[in-house]
Formats: structure tokens, C-alpha cells, sequence
């Protein structure tokens, strides 16, 4: 028989108001994944994180986490950029896969695991981290960076964590042929996220075309669970699934929040994230930055092959109408950089009244990212409430 202070703890809890929880943690033994605890002790976050060539997806989705929580309530049952793409002025373009690790610069001891504060002056380094020359190539792991104590390379499949103290960052690199990118992602105390994707290139190959690079995040948000999600543009709660546009800079921000319990986040683009308009060249390959679409099990995109010359996202596929009122609501969010080549952007310019041609950047690493910021009541830590702190007393 239970005993009476277990009994009226029961009874406390199920009393207790949204802002006070009992507190649930990530299985990644059935997530999948390695667990991550951040701080050590007492953790705000607790998430399964994937490399790239674990990740999911038709061929991968690059640094994948999985079952995120915040203060021991769930937010999202996955994060991670199934879709991206290199699309050129002329001629060709492809679908980038994210399956292929390739290593990144950082101290041993960050190295798939976060032991010791890592030293600021050096923190994990990607190809994206230091190709500044608009011409010169920085090659693969070191980046002819300066290794030794403690600094070496990751595996090929290596993730960087590393506590920054106000909060975790994690970064893992992956390669498509030439290209490289990075993503990183910081989750802080104050229930934050910041998740960034870098767009490199480590040897210059068709280094003569003006081109872009797509990447849309998946945001598969389970705020206190799956159900009861809306998402609503500029506060207005949107009832069926929609395509959306940034605007001008600081004119559209994006939530999803959990009607029953209040607690949301709202997606905030980055500055760098109007840096290159939709649909820059024309082809209309690109032509949206948001989605909300209601959940589809293994659906991790809009098309499910794939293919490499498969060169546009149909959004379509993602967006057909379905109802997102109250429902298990996935967002998608798109960022994108021009890699500016030969003199030869913007179309005729230098010529007559155009305007100047932009100098070459092709191999200056570019990057962009959301921030994430969390609203409602969610728990202060020491009024969440753990399954253990009602377990009757052992027997004398």
C-alpha cells in the first residue's frame, strides 16, 4: 500500500499549474542517439543527438537531435535540415546529401562528449569557421589551422559539444563532393535555441559560376506532447497548412504554441537570413521560407528519392491543405547564400546605368540561422518535479 506523503504528492501534482511539471528525461536507447545532459548537474537540456551519417532522411539529414527537453518538459521530437540544395545560374543544379561526416577541429575532450570547459580562444573549428579568402581554399581538417594540445581532428562522423557557459553548442560538419557545410546549434539557459547552418567549399570547384546554396531546417516541435499545436504568422492563428515569405527585416515572426498548456516558441529570422532574396535566380526552385504542415509520419521532405538532379523543393508536397488547427504541426524554415563568382552578378551589371558587379566571394564561408525563443509558463527549475521526489520511503 502506498504510503500517505506519496498519496498527497500524487495529489499535489496533478493540482500543480502549467508552470510546474513533472519533469520527463529522452530514452535514447528507443530515440536512438547519445544523451546529452546540459549542465551535468541539475539539466535545463536533456536531447539524443545523431552524426550525420546516422541521421534520417533520404540520404540524410546532417546533425540530427532527437527527443529535446527543456526544464524536463518536451519541445521538439526532432531538429535537423533533411533538405538542402546547390542551385546554379545556369545549367545544373542538385540536391546535396547529409549523410557524410567528414572531421572537425576541436579539443579532444569535446570530441562527442562535453568533460571540460573548452578553451575560448579556441573553440571547434569547421571549414566554414575559417575560409575567409574569396578564392583560396582552406581543404579539409585542420584548415591549416595549428593542432596540438589536445586540439585534433573529430572522426568522420565526429560532433563537437562544448559548454559556453550561459549555454551548449553543439557543431558537425558534412560534405557533399566539394561543398562543405556545418551545422551548429546552441540551446541556453534561458530556454533559447539557436540553431545556424554554414555553407563552405574546400577546393574551389566550379569556382566560375554564380550559384546558391538551400537549406531547410526541420522543426518537428511536441511541445508537452504531440497534440493540441497551433501556429499562427504575426499572431494570427492560422487554421490549415501555408507557405509564407520573411518580408522585410523584422515584419514576420512565426509561433507554435501548445493551446492547452500555453507554452510556445517563436521563430525569429536572422539578419543574415534576408541577406539573399527567394528566388534570386529566377528559376523558381525556391520561391518560400516557411512552412507549417501537419505531421506525416516519415515524411522528412517533398519528395522521398531524392534524386541529385531533383533541383527545386515542392512545396506541394508538404503543403496541401491539411488542417493544422490543434493538430501535430511540423515547421520548416529555409535559409540561403550566393556565392557570387566571375564578375557576373547581378545580371548585366557594370554596364551602363547598373549598378557594379559584386566582387568574388565564392569561397568566403557564408552562414545563416532562426533564433528560437520559447514563451508561456515554463517551469522556473526548482518548481519542476521529478517522478522520484514521490516514491515512497523505503521500509525501516
Amino acid at each position: 500500500m502506498k504510503s500517505a506523503p506519496y498519496l498527497a504528492g500524487l495529489l499535489a501534482l496533478a493540482c500543480l499549474s502549467p508552470s510546474a511539471v513533472r519533469a520527463a528525461t529522452p530514452d535514447c536507447v528507443v530515440e536512438g542517439g547519445t544523451l546529452l545532459s546540459w549542465p551535468a548537474v541539475d539539466p535545463l537540456w536533456q536531447m539524443c543527438w545523431l552524426p550525420p551519417n546516422q541521421s534520417i532522411g533520404p540520404r540524410g539529414s546532417g546533425l540530427e537531435l532527437r527527443a529535446v527537453h527543456y526544464r524536463g518538459i518536451l519541445v521538439a521530437k526532432r531538429i535537423h535540415s533533411p533538405m538542402l540544395f546547390a542551385e546554379y545560374r545556369t545549367s545544373t543544379c542538385y540536391r546535396d546529401w547529409k549523410d557524410t561526416g567528414t572531421p572537425t577541429l576541436a579539443h579532444t575532450s569535446t570530441h562527442n562528449a562535453m568533460a571540460v570547459p573548452p578553451d575560448l580562444e579556441r573553440l571547434a573549428t569547421t571549414s566554414c569557421s575559417v575560409s575567409k579568402s574569396p578564392t583560396a581554399s582552406y581543404g579539409t581538417c585542420p584548415f591549416q589551422q595549428p593542432s596540438g594540445g589536445g586540439y585534433q581532428c573529430t572522426t568522420n562522423n565526429g560532433v563537437v559539444i562544448e559548454d559556453l557557459g550561459d549555454h551548449v553548442r553543439l557543431t558537425s560538419q558534412y560534405r557533399a563532393d566539394w561543398y562543405m557545410y556545418d551545422s551548429r546549434i546552441r540551446f541556453f539557459d534561458d530556454g533559447t535555441i539557436e540553431p545556424t547552418f554554414g555553407f563552405g567549399n574546400n577546393n574551389g570547384t566550379f569556382n566560375n559560376t554564380t550559384h546558391w546554396h538551400h537549406n531547410y531546417w526541420r522543426f518537428d516541435f511536441d511541445i508537452d506532447g504531440a497534440d493540441n499545436h497551433v501556429v499562427a504568422e504575426n499572431g494570427v492563428d492560422q487554421p490549415v497548412e501555408f507557405s509564407a515569405l520573411r518580408g522585410a527585416p523584422g515584419s514576420t515572426t512565426w509561433t507554435v504554441r501548445n493551446t492547452v498548456t500555453g507554452r510556445g516558441y517563436e521563430l525569429v529570422p536572422g539578419a543574415d537570413d534576408y541577406a539573399v532574396a527567394t528566388n534570386e535566380s529566377g528559376r523558381n526552385f525556391h520561391t518560400i521560407d516557411f512552412m507549417a504542415t501537419r505531421y506525416v509520419a516519415s515524411q522528412y521532405g517533398d519528395n522521398p528519392s531524392y534524386s541529385l538532379g531533383d533541383c527545386g523543393m515542392n512545396q506541394a508536397a508538404l503543403v496541401n491543405g491539411q488542417s493544422i488547427d490543434n493538430e501535430d504541426v511540423v515547421l520548416w524554415y529555409r535559409v540561403a547564400v550566393r556565392d557570387a563568382t566571375a564578375g557576373n552578378w547581378p545580371p548585366s551589371c557594370g554596364t551602363g546605368g547598373n549598378p557594379p558587379c559584386i566582387p568574388q566571394d565564392s569561397m568566403i564561408c557564408k552562414s545563416a540561422g532562426p533564433r528560437l525563443v520559447p514563451f508561456g509558463p515554463w517551469a522556473p527549475v526548482n518548481d519542476v518535479i521529478f517522478a522520484h521526489d514521490f516514491e515512497p520511503a523505503a521500509s525501516p
